[in-house]
């Protein structure tokens, strides 16, 4: 099962610490390559605007993603080496970086693409570590100084080597140039790469699509004003004024902010989820459309809401090549309905559905270029991704548990690593579908108030949950006063 660990909380485990840095000549390469003409995409600028922004301030924007896991095997350096070089050559976004023009208080990117060729690393020893928070802090010092999406490499490739038990890959890259599901798919491929490489054999992978080249088709796209682009717009522009946080009390003054804190809570076992999906079946709508209406309702009944509105991270790797490629494959989409009265799961579940559907047809129309395009509707700025709530619903089940493990023979221990920062508001909430849970995870600020308030809002989605696998419905029974 792959889990999500912040980094103050990792305890890596002891050993000899190996750095794969960048030769000489390879660094010297990146001073005689020439701009290219493709652009980032929408949420690579997106991103880079807030990173550089911040980057000069007390609180810089947490900016990497990293991962770790276990190989039982001793360590082969030199594999290693090997395959973090390839690891480089494969995928062009990962050969990227970018320049930042901010004169005359304009804002524009020019990207940098270096050759494969031009890849080469070197292998440094540089300590032994017998302590696990000093190996971590050395090492979360590392993510953070390379996660800079303005020089090349903004990753670090590391290892960690425990003798006769093994070795722990450590990895870390500015996520300007991965998401989530490319860490994921990433260790198939450090397995693959190593694993030939161990064994004198030369590795064979299929072919990936780069992610430089889907930004210039996003770019493309967008340029040719597809009635997509306008229909998102409209959508967006008629729900702007409705844009609230999720109902959490925060314990914060205005503009104030805290530390963040991250919580992962289960919310049905594996017969709850049978159950669960059971009930929306019955009641005519789709796992998803059931959750979200799960979420509207526990709503109504902790805060009042009689209409659910927010943002929904969705995947768009539509296309085979990209089903391995590593970049941001995401976009959000707006998810607007309101409750009209309704106050049963199975009267609501229906308009879930069909807000849902209603988006589908314009996932790849980039979130940040319809709010461009909102704005020129509306004549004013709309807010920005990062005010609306996010609550987003991940199917995790092939890539979880029993399913991972037998596909990597060998290997334990695969975690994500995140860095806390401090926030005055609540993170994205994301539901997790796992082979024998359904867990949600978010961040808040550390505050008595917050942490409250957080669980519990996070109890009644529980609740209402749980109601739903037992009974296959669910009605609010006592709604509170509306509240923001």
């Amino acid at each position: 099962m792959v889990e999500m660990t912040l980094t103050e909380h990792w305890q890596p485990k002891p050993g000899v610490l190996l750095e794969f840095t960048t030769t000489a000549a390879s660094q010297a390469a990146t001073e005689t390559t020439a701009p290219s003409d493709i652009p980032a995409t929408y949420l690579q600028e997106s991103h880079i605007r807030r990173w550089s922004a911040r980057r000069q301030t007390d609180d810089p924007l947490a900016s990497e993603l990293s991962f770790c896991f276990t190989i039982a095997r001793p360590l082969d350096a030199e594999a290693l080496r090997r395959t973090y070089i390839a690891f480089l050559q494969r995928h062009e976004t990962l050969r990227s970086w970018f320049r930042i023009d901010e004169a005359d208080g304009g804002f524009a990117l020019t990207r940098y693409l270096l050759d494969p060729a031009a890849v080469d690393l070197e292998t440094h020893t540089l300590d032994t570590f017998t302590d696990s928070g000093e190996l971590r802090d050395t090492l979360v010092a590392k993510f953070k100084a390379n996660a800079n999406p303005t020089r090349w490499p903004a990753i670090v490739c590391c290892a960690i080597d425990h003798g006769a038990d093994g070795f722990t890959i450590v990895y870390s890259a500015d996520h300007a140039f991965t998401d989530g599901m490319s860490v994921l798919t990433s260790t198939y491929e450090f397995h693959a790469l190593y694993t030939a490489f161990s064994t004198g054999q030369e590795p064979v992978l299929p072919p990936v699509g780069s992610y430089v080249e889907f930004a210039r088709t996003e770019r493309a796209a967008v340029a040719a004003r597809p009635p997509e682009l306008e229909q998102l717009a409209g959508l967006l522009a008629e729900k702007a004024h409705q844009v609230r946080p999720l109902p959490i009390e925060l314990g914060l003054a205005p503009g104030e902010v805290a530390d963040s804190f991250g919580t992962k809570v289960d919310m049905l076992d594996a017969a709850e989820i049978d159950a669960f999906a059971a009930a929306c079946k019955n009641a005519g709508g789709s796992f998803s459309a059931g959750l979200y209406a799960a979420v509207a309702l526990a709503e109504l009944e902790f805060a009042g809401r009689t209409s659910y509105l927010g943002m929904n991270v969705v995947g768009t790797r539509s296309e085979p090549q990209y089903q391995l490629a590593q970049g941001w494959f995401i976009n959000l989409m707006p998810i607007a309905f309101d409750l009209d009265g309704a106050q049963r799961f199975t009267d609501l579940i229906g308009r879930a559905g069909v807000a849902l559907d209603w988006t589908k047809p314009l996932s790849n129309v980039p979130i940040h270029a319809a709010l461009d395009r909102a704005a020129e509707l509306t004549g004013a700025p709309l807010p920005v991704t990062t005010d609306w709530p996010w609550v987003s619903y991940l199917d995790m089940r092939a890539v979880s548990g029993p399913a991972l493990e037998a596909a990597l023979p060998g290997v334990s221990g695969i975690n994500g690593l995140g860095s806390r920062s401090k926030i005055g508001q609540t993170s994205p909430i994301w539901f997790n579908r796992e082979l024998e849970r359904l867990h949600v995870t978010m961040m808040y600020p550390d505050t008595p108030v917050a942490h409250k308030s957080a669980a519990e809002y996070l109890e009644q989605i529980r609740t209402t949950l749980r109601a739903i696998a037992e009974t296959g419905d669910f009605a609010v029974t006592a709604p509170a006063l509306a509240r923001s």
